[in-house]
């Protein structure tokens, strides 16, 4: 098994706020885990992207999407769960810093929060961006591996007000179940192409099945899907799924989000055909509320 974990190494702890780098020049972060290649239940759709199998959502449809730049310079997707909390991965807002053999980890330095956003590269007149560097990561994260407890929440500087743009999604609660076979929402502003690792600076959508995670761990190796995890397939008839840059996106069934964006399928390609793997909300619904004011 190949786990891949995207990023940036940062020597200093200081909390200064340098600006951001240009639109282009930033980038997703992403895990990937490699899936079992040629397994017979993979589909060969011919497609070599993923949520540019998607579509532009309606602007503003989904309210509670927050788009992150984490440390000026790379960026994820989130979601707005109380007027205080953004939840999001924890991949999404770590910073390493290398010793002799070890890899340590602590929370980056700050991160600008973008709500209310269709435009992401551009500032609409509905956005709120506002800036934390109040972020909890799960303190089992990555123990043992890179994609568990992939769950952070940052808490925003002052109390978020509510409108028409910007608004609090539902989230699952501790005994909501599998939702296997439930058709989801997956949004975000990751790559349209395999060969690209450019954001979409318009909010993409498509819509993803969960299967079961028995199905989902036939596609990798062993202990890779865990309870903690959910996974979503696109619905064959129209081939989609995430790819860079949706790190942390919620996914929301009905108007409940059911899980985030964890880890994608290879990091020589989005891999079309594979599913995703998402950190499952309900089995976090305790960790979430002891951190935040749900």
């Amino acid at each position: 098994m190949k786990v891949f974990i995207y990023l940036l190494a940062v020597s200093g702890f200081s909390v200064a706020l340098p600006s951001l780098l240009p639109w282009t020049e930033i980038k997703g972060r992403n895990i990937y885990i490699e899936p079992i290649s040629n397994h017979s239940a993979i589909r060969n759709d011919g497609v070599n992207g993923r949520i540019y199998g998607g579509d532009e959502a309606d602007p503003h449809s989904k309210p509670y999407q927050a788009a992150l730049i984490i440390n000026g310079e790379s960026f994820c997707s989130g979601s707005l769960i109380s007027p205080n909390y953004i939840l999001t991965a924890a991949h999404c807002t770590v910073r390493s810093s290398v010793g002799r053999s070890t890899v340590f980890l602590s929370s980056a330095s700050y991160v600008e929060i973008i709500l209310g956003a269709h435009y992401v590269n551009i500032e609409e007149h509905s956005q709120l961006r506002v800036t934390s560097t109040d972020i909890i990561i799960h303190e089992d994260y990555m123990k043992p591996d890179p994609y568990n407890n992939d769950i952070s929440v940052i808490k925003t500087p002052s109390h978020i007000v509510t409108n028409n743009y910007i608004q609090i999604v539902r989230l699952a609660q501790e005994d909501a179940g599998s939702y296997n076979g439930y058709v989801g929402i997956l949004a975000g502003w990751g790559s349209t192409s395999d060969t690209s690792s450019a954001l979409s600076p318009v909010l993409l959508e498509t819509y993803l099945s969960i299967i079961t995670n028995e199905w989902c761990a036939s596609l990798y190796e062993p202990g890779v899907i865990i309870p903690s995890m959910l996974c979503s397939w696109d619905l064959g008839y129209h081939p989609a799924g995430p790819c860079y840059g949706d790190s942390g996106a919620p996914f929301v069934v009905g108007n409940v989000q059911v899980g985030l964006l964890s880890y994608i399928p290879s990091n020589d390609g989005c891999h079309l055909g594979y599913p995703g793997g998402y950190t499952r909300i309900s089995y976090y619904r305790p960790w979430i509320n002891r951190n935040t004011d749900l």
